[in-house]
């Protein structure tokens, strides 16, 4: 969940609630999008429903590009709300937030026109990312390769040696050194894997 979500509630006390109720509909609604697909296209059903009937001959072509301008608005929804903590990292790190708006460093004006570049940049990295790596699939395995491992396991360890390095026995700085290369290893062979054309690897 995004943190800025609770943040902005009007009552923080209810995201309980409304986490419920939210992921209640929306595993009902897929649920019900799950069933309808199968029993329209069976075993060749796609990952998404609305790929299968823009390539089904027969449907009105009014339906796909009905489709097709919903699934373009759907990223123009997304995008600001996912990009927002990392705007507000930004502005922080560059003293933009509210609680140094009195710094007289920077003019009323000139923070509100970096605030605008600000956020242009990140929504183009956004884009530009997209473009450049559009398989959702390469994302996720990158995710679960070379982030997941540093940030789970290689930098903790790394960060541990550092703070106690001297108190740990030296069986147990030789364990974690291990760890740490072995995970390093393997976070890369698993992010040159995610990238590679997936006619190289025999995936189709």
């Amino acid at each position: 969940m995004f943190p800025n979500i609770y943040r902005d509630m009007r009552h923080p006390h209810k995201f309980p609630k409304a986490i419920k109720t939210t992921f209640s509909f929306t595993y009902t609604l897929d649920c019900a999008t799950a069933v309808a697909g199968i029993l329209m296209f069976g075993d060749s059903v796609m990952t998404e429903i609305t790929a299968n009937l823009i390539a089904t001959p027969g449907y009105p072509r009014t339906l796909s590009v009905l489709m097709t301008a919903f699934i373009a608005i759907i990223p123009l929804t997304k995008v600001p709300l996912n990009a927002r903590p990392i705007v507000s990292t930004l502005e922080t790190l560059f003293g933009l937030t509210s609680h140094v708006s009195d710094s007289p460093t920077l003019s009323n004006f000139s923070r509100g026109l970096l605030r605008i570049v600000i956020r242009v940049v990140v929504v183009v990295v956004f884009v530009l990312i997209a473009i450049v790596f559009p398989a959702f699939d390469s994302i996720m395995a990158f995710m679960g390769s070379a982030l997941c491992f540093t940030i789970c396991v290689i930098l903790p360890l790394m960060f541990y040696l550092k703070i106690f390095g001297k108190e740990v026995s030296m069986r147990e700085r030789v364990l974690d050194w291990f760890l740490i290369t072995v995970c390093s290893v393997l976070a890369s062979i698993g992010s040159v894997w995610a990238f590679l054309p997936k006619s190289m690897i025999g995936a189709g």
